[in-house]
């Protein structure tokens, strides 16, 4: 069984998540996140997606965060007509983020017309209407429920415990008697946090692709945060 993995993004940087996954002619693309940067670099970036839409055989969602679910309008509006595979908060939560997004965006472009007509005006990638279209795109599946891609792959998500519906993704593909499991963490969340459930186990997989931002460094002990906050609080006040 042939199987690639390529990364469009987060891979030496730390903004734009798309990653795609392709068994024999079956293309499959978890996340399709906003780069963020410098304005011509960032517009040159999210404008020219790497992705053939068309191409895909189907999108899934990771979670709702703006650096793994901004871009998804540039793709419908590039052609993508597929469906969007995420949990049901997930959806919820790229909702509020991508009309917000979009807002932002057309808010930007008339302040700078206005404002700095000498310099250049980025145009909006998408506007608040391709968000709704986008959105009707969606297919919410929760936790631990098994389901087949179109394409033929199974999928199931597992509880990053990142952010509220944030998941890990195993993919599962069979050909010719032959099963392979791979697995991608998304932003992985850590045990003991308040609100969010500890992050799951995965089962046992072929191969794991992780998102290593914080790969490098360990985390202050969350009993911490409260002091830390207080005194971030005080200090403002």
């Amino acid at each position: 069984m042939q199987f690639t993995y390529q990364a469009y993004g987060a891979a030496k940087e730390v903004t734009g998540s798309k990653h795609l996954f392709t068994f024999g002619d079956q293309r499959y693309l978890i996340d399709c996140g906003m780069f963020q940067g410098h304005r011509e670099e960032s517009d040159r970036k999210n404008r020219s997606l790497p992705i053939a839409g068309e191409g895909l055989s189907a999108v899934v969602l990771s979670h709702g965060h703006y650096d793994h679910c901004g871009n998804l309008p540039t793709l419908v509006k590039q052609g993508y007509d597929g469906n969007i595979y995420s949990t049901p908060a997930t959806r919820d939560i790229a909702n509020l983020i991508l009309m917000d997004s979009a807002h932002i965006m057309a808010k930007d472009y008339e302040w700078m017309l206005r404002k700095a007509p000498d310099k250049r005006a980025y145009e909006p990638l998408y506007s608040q209407d391709d968000v709704i279209k986008t959105l009707t795109h969606f297919i919410n599946v929760s936790y631990h429920r098994p389901f087949t891609l179109d394409g033929g792959a199974r999928c199931e998500f597992y509880d990053a415990g990142h952010i509220l519906g944030s998941s890990m993704v195993v993919l599962t593909v069979t050909e010719d008697g032959q099963e392979r499991r791979v697995g991608f963490t998304g932003d992985l969340g850590r045990p003991g946090m308040p609100i969010l459930r500890d992050p799951d186990t995965l089962p046992p997989l072929d191969y794991l692709v992780c998102e290593g931002t914080y790969g490098n460094r360990l985390h202050d002990p969350i009993d911490d945060a409260e002091r830390q906050l207080g005194e971030v609080v005080m200090e403002t006040v």
